[in-house]
């Protein structure tokens, strides 16, 4: 039972805007640290990991709590909660490699508080956010004092509760470009107990022209200091799809991974998981891209 209290001095700072927010950071610099859901900052303070003397709630802002679609372009706010999330992708079966996700992740109660934007930045190698939206090739926006710019996920995290986002900036957008006709998406993990945090996580999104797999992309989490987008087109795309490919794609997979041993699971037991993981997320991408539902 967590029975920590906090017991440090802080400010609250409620911005009402973007531009107020990121004027908070660049004043009070080392000092402050943003706040979306608070599911992973607040039990670092709890645990005296960091003390920040200022916490800025980004959670007021309209601009940063929206989901919309655009041109096929799926933008989605950074404070934006899960279960906001998981109501959408209910929604369009687009994006099941991300429901799939946002369902395992933790319990409702982390899922009405936490934001997509927060589990991006702790930039933990185990954040089930991750894997689905790399294999939708995603990016994030970023804003700060010098403007905004846009990174590809793929791009963004460079090590362990590592980004490239400076001190003063803030994840304001997560973007999806369109998800092309006849591509089904799945997402899976495995873990010690329900809710709990990664031992090993797989999202597989694949295109399909019958049984020829013209596109695939398969991402991994939990696996190396940081989610990891496994290569594997020249396996498998413009292949016909039977269990030896698949095989294949699944072997060559476990080979570019790099786990290490924690208190979650061991290197062994992520290297034999994962080329079993990683076909069967591939069979359940594989069937919904042509209608099924499992």
């Amino acid at each position: 039972m967590n029975t920590r209290i906090l017991t440090a001095d802080f400010e609250y700072l409620v911005p009402q805007t973007i531009r107020e927010s990121i004027e908070m950071l660049d004043r009070y610099g080392p000092d402050a640290k943003p706040l979306a859901g608070g599911t992973d900052l607040l039990v670092q303070i709890k645990k005296e990991v960091i003390s920040p003397r200022y916490l800025i709630d980004l959670g007021k802002i309209p601009d940063m709590r929206f989901i919309r679609v655009d041109d096929g372009w799926l933008t989605i706010g950074g404070a934006t909660k899960w279960s906001e999330i998981l109501t959408f992708c209910a929604r369009d079966r687009k994006y099941d490699a991300l429901s799939d996700a946002v369902s395992l992740l933790a319990k409702v109660q982390v899922r009405n508080m936490g934001t997509i934007g927060g589990n991006l930045c702790t930039a933990s190698p185990a954040a089930d956010s991750a894997p689905p939206l790399l294999v939708f090739d995603s990016r994030v926006k970023l804003d700060g004092p010098r403007g905004e710019r846009r990174v590809e996920l793929e791009e963004f995290f460079v090590g362990v509760n590592q980004t490239v986002m400076a001190p003063n900036e803030i994840m304001t957008e997560v973007q999806i470009p369109p998800v092309e006709d006849k591509t089904g998406s799945a997402f899976a993990k495995t873990t010690r107990v329900g809710a709990d945090i990664s031992k090993i996580s797989c999202a597989v999104s694949v295109k399909r022209q019958g049984d020829t797999c013209t596109a695939c992309r398969i991402a991994m989490g939990a696996v190396a200091p940081v989610p990891l987008r496994v290569k594997v087109s020249r396996i498998i795309e413009g292949k016909k799809i039977e269990p030896s490919v698949v095989e294949e794609v699944a072997h060559h997979a476990a080979g570019e991974i790099k786990p290490i041993d924690d208190i979650r699971s061991t290197a062994p037991y992520r290297e034999a998981m994962s080329a079993v993981l990683v076909r069967d997320v591939f069979w359940k991408a594989w069937h919904r891209a042509d209608g099924g539902t499992s």
